[in-house]
């Protein structure tokens, strides 16, 4: 049974005509099936441990949860206070028992096969993550410059990294799935972090980030604007 950490704890600022009242996680990408119905019963492997970084509405989700068939293989990681991503990740690394887990966001459709991107991620000997990334132009997403060995050498928000040196990069663009180490995570202290400023520069410095590169696209319904796009199949 793998673990998997749905990441479902944000405020929802730029969805809030929504959010407000409902969590993300709980919004119907299609009718009658809410995102997080989504992904236990139809992108997850069956029986997966999936550990819920929850937050804003919380309780909405406990009690939605409480009355689903698969709730026996949820285990909730709330926060009593705001964490970020990255001390998301970290709280919720302290319920993991296996060597390793994989974090996803939780207002991410996928393309890419869950079972393919666990396939491809490995994490050798030194890795600490590997980032699941696409060479699909998608603007408005974190930007990877990857290496030839598939190193990780720069890491940006929603712009373009700068480029040096000869060797032959791969512009990527990170898909909110991350395989990681569960020994490093355990071991940072449980505060307001975000992974991707504060978290990942590290790894990526130290030589212990590596991406999976996929020609399959995302759809990020992190704004009302992409929602509407996705309800009415929009590209």
């Amino acid at each position: 049974m793998f673990n998997f950490v749905i990441l479902c704890g944000g405020l929802g600022k730029r969805f809030q005509k929504i959010s407000r009242k409902v969590p993300k996680i709980l919004i119907e990408i299609k009718p009658g099936l809410p995102m997080l119905d989504w992904l236990v019963e139809y992108y997850l492997p069956p029986n997966s441990k999936v550990i819920l970084a929850t937050g804003h509405l919380r309780e909405l989700v406990q009690d939605f949860v409480s009355k689903k068939s698969y709730r026996k293989n949820i285990i909730f990681s709330h926060e009593e206070k705001k964490l970020g991503t990255g001390g998301a990740i970290i709280k919720a690394s302290r319920l993991i028992q296996a060597n390793e887990f994989i974090a996803i966001n939780g207002d991410t459709i996928q393309e890419l096969k869950i079972e393919k991107f666990m396939k491809k991620s490995i994490l050798k000997e030194g890795d600490l993550i590997n980032i699941g990334c696409t060479t699909s132009d998608l603007s408005d997403s974190g930007k990877l410059l990857v290496d030839s060995e598939n190193f990780i050498t720069s890491f940006t928000e929603k712009k373009l990294p700068k480029v040096f040196g000869l060797n032959p990069y791969k512009l990527c663009s990170s898909i909110g799935m991350y395989r990681c180490n569960s020994n490093y995570f355990k071991n940072l202290e449980i505060e307001n972090k975000s992974f991707e400023e504060d978290i990942l520069p590290l790894l990526v410095q130290e030589r212990k980030a590596k991406a999976s590169i996929f020609i399959e696209e995302f759809q990020d319904f992190g704004t009302f604007s992409r929602y509407n796009k996705l309800i009415n199949n929009e590209k």
